[in-house]
């Protein structure tokens, strides 16, 4: 979200709508555009409890709402505000770990997706596996996540020079939020395997028990905790191989895919028939392996580090890619251009 509001004021008036984390209302300006950050009463199954939303929404001119989904708060605020602008869904995932829940909210969220001008999905690969999705085609419009690949450019060669020599010149890098469908049971179960140190950066729920689990297997993993910008793009260019174990559809995409290859390093992910493939195409940017299988994992994460030119060949391929299809200025166009469709179909002014 932060990032499409950075690109897309300089095409449109941006303002973003979320929730407080607290009681209270409060409006800011974060990296140069209005956040308005609802009050909230407290969390049900992890969804805000906020009621100004929907009055926040209707009061709105925009004239294009787009909601960033799963996203309960916003589905239903959106339902009962019957905004005067258009509807864009922005859609990340499919709703997995609250299964029980999905009796009741899978009417919701279907009336919601329904009743949109357009729903963004970030592959095809998710549209033709979700059961929601798939039954909504003719409204998905594609349109896959990006980054500022620049960021990822220029890292400091002391510190990288610093971490080969802790780690080893081929150590293998996980780096993102530690949370149940991340499949670190499965990297730290490969890691037995795996020739090479293995570095799992980041923090979050699971990390305390990964820890554990490599401590009952005899596993000397590093955990480094959460690593600033300078040190995530230093890792990633003194890394050989960066892993993406991810077990569950909740992982649809991958960012940090995209920021290692935007360090030319080649990734083993696993096949979730989810955007995972199509961030790390198998054989050209990585390897893909079945989930949940620590031996294939650790078969394809050595097959790399075996071979440098192999490595060499793939990271370059993914540099060149990420590049040119996930740039996030390239990205952002195209969904506005998408918000303009489809404010014209709603018969308001696009310019």
């Amino acid at each position: 979200m932060a990032l499409m509001c950075r690109f897309q004021r300089h095409w449109a008036e941006v303002e973003a709508l979320t929730c407080s984390r607290s009681w209270r209302t409060a409006v800011v300006e974060r990296d140069g555009t209005k956040v308005t950050e609802a009050g909230e009463w407290g969390r049900l199954q992890g969804a805000p409890l906020a009621p100004s939303f929907p009055w926040r929404i209707w009061r709105s001119k925009a004239d294009v709402v787009v909601v960033h989904s799963p996203n309960p708060t916003a589905e239903v605020a959106a339902l009962l505000a019957r905004p005067r602008g258009a509807v864009v869904v922005r859609y990340h995932s499919d709703v997995v770990r609250q299964a029980s829940a999905m009796r009741f909210y899978a009417p919701v969220l279907m009336q919601f997706l329904r009743r949109s001008a357009m729903i963004l999905p970030t592959s095809q690969a998710y549209v033709d596996s979700s059961p929601m999705l798939s039954q909504l085609r003719d409204l998905c419009r594609v349109v896959p996540l990006g980054i500022v690949t620049e960021e990822f450019d220029a890292p400091d060669p002391a510190r990288v020079a610093e971490l080969r020599e802790a780690y080893g010149p081929d150590y293998v890098l996980f780096s993102g939020r530690h949370r149940y469908y991340k499949g670190l049971p499965v990297l730290v179960e490969a890691a037995k395997a795996i020739r090479a140190k293995v570095v799992m950066a980041g923090d979050g729920p699971e990390r305390a028990p990964a820890m554990a689990l490599a401590k009952q297997l005899g596993v000397n993993i590093v955990f480094p905790g959460s690593l600033s910008q300078a040190d995530l793009v230093a890792h990633l260019h003194g890394c050989a191989v960066f892993a993406f174990p991810s077990v569950e559809r909740s992982e649809a995409f991958g960012i940090s895919i995209m920021e290692a290859h935007a360090c030319g390093r080649p990734v083993v992910a696993t096949k979730l028939g989810t955007g995972v493939e199509y961030a790390n195409l198998d054989g050209v940017t990585g390897i893909n392996v079945p989930p949940r299988d620590p031996a294939a994992f650790a078969e394809a994460v050595n097959a790399l580090l075996a071979d440098p030119a192999r490595r060499e060949t793939l990271g370059r391929q993914a540099l060149d890619r990420v590049r040119a299809e996930f740039n996030v200025e390239a990205v952002a166009r195209a969904e506005f251009e998408l918000y303009r469709e489809a404010a014209l179909m709603k018969g308001l002014n696009a310019d």
